[in-house]
């Protein structure tokens, strides 16, 4: 029994007592006198007495809840999260009239992102039959460009305005691991201001390659193996065959890499003589260095499908075909076609899916570039959205 119970059952019990001779006869006075008129001071005083009871109960239990929710002594409470501000979509989906441009990135034979007029982003998960658009980084975008490794991380370049004959260029690289949802920004540290910036690539999570050229040097090809926090340059292109690299543009623009293995391919082109040359360069140490590789035969939209089997897509029936790094290469039936004379920009996911990219269309293959069908560009009509 607590100290409260006794306490409380001593004065029931006091109460309990028969009342003295004394008692009874004041009560037999006041009784033969009547019921005397009730003041309203006594009445709001107990009145407000029982409201300050009410509310003293109240706090105690009050307390009494906190204390038994309260984390024991030492222990912090789990902190409270907070969610992190979704960049805006400028709008759904915004009508774009084509021709316009579009840039992919196939990371596997499933997925596939398409950053379409600069501004808008989107992906799809079943090789383009439906998309999703994603937002973009609330920043200045000049140039951007997108390269995914899978359907949640990827990176992006803001690019920036370059000076005359790209004597310099800032940029900026941004990255994302949940789909766009939220985007850091990783600065460009280890990347210098002169030349323009392009070609944006990554392989995997951790490496990735941005080239660098102008119409007066040598390009070279920055590379990164930890996810774009920092970067450095490759020694620069040498020239290859039958072509020397000379001020007013005659020097060579590489392009994207691509991965197979421990061997990574970039093809490049320029100016000799009035004639478009183009080439492809193979590092074996990472990206540190590049050499001549091989030879590309017409200016059309070259495709690395694996380490030795390459398309240069044309026309139908003008596509051609080799399966030993270039040395040979020979016609191939493909029945890729479009309307506009410039090179596509083509991606494959795989050795057998495909995708290529002129004026914002889209084709896709699934047979390794034999057979081509045109699917939905983001944005420009299409019939369902994922």
């Amino acid at each position: 029994m607590t100290p409260e119970e006794r306490e409380l059952r001593r004065a029931l019990a006091a109460r309990s007592e028969r009342p003295s001779a004394e008692f009874r006869a004041r009560l037999s006075t006041a009784i033969g006198a009547g019921r005397p008129a009730a003041k309203p001071t006594p009445t709001l005083a107990i009145l407000a007495a029982v409201l300050i009871a009410v509310a003293m109960v109240a706090v105690l239990l009050f307390a009494r809840q906190a204390a038994r929710l309260a984390p024991p002594t030492g222990q912090a409470s789990a902190p409270r999260s907070q969610a992190t501000p979704t960049p805006p979509i400028k709008c759904t989906f915004c009508p774009i009239q084509l021709p316009s441009y579009a840039q992919l990135s196939a990371p596997s034979a499933h997925v596939i992102w398409v950053l379409v007029a600069g501004e808008y982003l989107a992906r799809s998960t079943n090789r383009g039959d439906t998309w999703e658009q994603r937002p973009l980084p609330n920043a200045e975008m000049a140039q951007p460009e997108i390269s995914f490794v899978n359907a949640e991380e990827g990176w992006l370049n803001t690019g920036g305005s370059p000076e005359t004959q790209c004597n310099r260029q800032t940029v900026g690289i941004w990255h994302t691991t949940d789909g766009g949802l939220t985007w850091q920004s990783l600065g460009s540290k280890g990347i210098g201001y002169s030349q323009c910036k392009h070609g944006l690539s990554f392989i995997d999570p951790n490496r990735g390659f941005l080239a660098a050229e102008d119409p007066n040097h040598a390009p070279v090809i920055y590379r990164t193996v930890d996810g774009g926090r920092t970067w450095s340059a490759s020694k620069p292109l040498p020239d290859p065959p039958g072509f020397k690299s000379a001020t007013g543009g005659f020097t060579l623009q590489p392009g994207l890499v691509s991965a197979f293995g421990s061997t990574l391919l970039a093809p490049a082109f320029g100016q000799q003589s009035g004639v478009t040359v183009d080439y492809v360069f193979r590092s074996t140490d990472g990206g540190a260095t590049w050499s001549y590789l091989a030879s590309r035969p017409l200016d059309g939209g070259l495709a690395f499908v694996t380490e030795s089997r390459w398309l240069q897509l044309i026309e139908p029936h003008q596509s051609l075909e080799t399966v030993d790094q270039g040395r040979t290469w020979h016609p191939y039936p493909s029945d890729y076609s479009q309307a506009a004379p410039v090179a596509p920009q083509v991606a494959f996911a795989d050795s057998l899916v495909g995708y290529a990219t002129v004026r914002g269309g889209i084709s896709r293959t699934l047979d390794g570039g034999l057979h081509w069908t045109a699917i939905d560009t983001p944005g420009t009509g299409m019939a369902t959205t994922g």
